[in-house]
């Protein structure tokens, strides 16, 4: 084991300490999390995948903001990551949470070929690829629509439309202009969001919307 090696373990294990998920994650699992962050560092140096280029940030950055979702991810339902790009936060998550289904949204060509590549190499079997647009997606029974860096709360609720079935819930990472994103919503769409608070990682305070949807909306409730 390399002394870099060596700093990234101190580095996820100090975050994973300050969320409070020390005791969550075994020692295969964290071993795993940095092999994922050294394959998208390798793939993303001809790919682009993401603007992040140090391996130190893409734990940071990457990892740990996305395990931030554990704090209100509820279980025994369907991950389903919108738009998740280079597999975030949908392949930490599902390391974390083995028993479930994450389904990895992503319509990208170059950034499927990657997730389809590490999802092998880490040997995931809990996780699904669905290379289309999320509004051609379908899916049937308990789901929870989980996204970070992916578009405005209100363009995430009009894209995701038809997957806004009662019960289901939504959490979104964001960062400090979440109330100004929220004020750009339809009215009716602007309240009933819990925010939670997150600790402060290399990056900035990010929070975590979240919202249980009571009944489905019609056409019209996300025009603004």
């Amino acid at each position: 084991m390399d002394s870099q090696w060596e700093s990234l373990r101190t580095l996820l294990d100090a975050g994973l300490q300050r969320l409070g998920l020390a005791e969550q994650v075994p020692e295969a699992t964290r071993s795993n999390l940095l092999l994922y962050v050294e394959e998208l560092e390798r793939w993303n140096r001809t790919h682009n995948l993401t603007a992040v280029r140090d391996r130190f940030q893409m734990v940071s950055r990457h990892l740990l903001d996305s395990l931030t979702f554990v704090q209100k991810l509820p279980d025994e339902v369907a991950i389903l990551d919108i738009g998740s790009g280079a597999g975030l936060p949908g392949i930490p998550l599902a390391m974390l949470r083995p028993a479930q289904t994450v389904v990895l949204v992503e319509p990208a060509v170059k950034k499927v070929a990657f997730l389809r590549h590490v999802l092998g190499r880490l040997s995931l079997t809990n996780v699904q690829v669905a290379p289309y647009r999320v509004e051609d997606l379908q899916f049937d029974g308990g789901a929870v629509l989980i996204s970070r860096a992916t578009a405005e709360v209100a363009d995430f609720l009009q894209m995701t439309q038809h997957l806004l079935e009662p019960g289901r819930e939504i959490l979104l990472a964001k960062g400090p202009r979440w109330a100004v994103e929220l004020e750009r919503c339809p009215r009716q769409w602007q309240e009933g969001w819990e925010l939670v608070p997150l600790p402060e990682l290399d990056g900035g305070q990010r929070v975590l919307l979240h919202r249980r949807i009571g009944q489905r909306p019609d056409r019209q409730a996300l025009v603004p």
